[in-house]
């Protein structure tokens, strides 16, 4: 009969150390990511970022949550940002910059959002996966996520959250040093009436 230490005992693959190497294979991972990223393409959009009356975002599931909280230090920034689907925002029109984060660039959803910026001139940049799409078609920027998928040990789309929000950060801290605005300046932004 075992005894009772012995019978809570987790598994070997459950322990802490095999977590910490789950740990460590995904940053090799990321790592392989990152070398794909294109940083002239991140400058390029975060000028236009920068040069927008107004940033409107679009995503859908858990892309939507990065772009939420990309749109969010766009307003620490003190740029003019709204999220598509939220009761305060306004119209989009000419000038105004509309980014959607799309794997596929085909979300039906998506293509009808982009649709109506393309229909009064709003510039639309895609990030995404997909090498076409219709979304892609429309946009006047396209970041494309891309890594060498031989050496992944899974498809690139379990990365490819990670690797846009790296591509928002890369895009925020460039507008922070464009702006000169300190990490204090931004904070001093956060949301206080909750």
């Amino acid at each position: 009969m075992s005894s009772k230490s012995e019978t809570l005992q987790a598994p070997a693959h459950l322990t802490y150390r095999a977590r910490e190497k789950y740990h460590e294979e995904r940053i090799r991972c990321m790592r392989i990511v990152a070398e794909g990223m294109d940083d002239e393409m991140l400058i390029k959009i975060a000028d236009k970022i920068n040069e927008a009356n107004n940033v409107f975002v679009a995503a859908l599931g858990r892309s939507r949550l990065n772009i939420m909280a990309f749109a969010m230090r766009l307003m620490q920034m003190g740029i003019s940002t709204h999220v598509v689907g939220d009761n305060s925002t306004p119209s989009i029109h000419r000038g105004d910059v509309f980014i959607i984060g799309s794997s596929s660039g085909k979300t039906s959803s998506l293509v009808e959002f982009a649709k109506k910026a393309k229909a009064v001139n709003a510039e639309i940049i895609l990030f995404t996966e997909a090498e076409t799409s219709p979304i892609g078609e429309m946009a006047s920027l396209v970041y494309r996520v891309q890594a060498d998928t031989n050496r992944l040990p899974d498809q690139l789309g379990w990365y490819s959250e990670y690797a846009i929000s790296l591509c928002y950060e890369c895009i925020v801290m460039y507008l922070m040093k464009k702006k000169g605005l300190s990490k204090e300046k931004m904070q001093s932004e956060l949301a206080n009436l909750y």
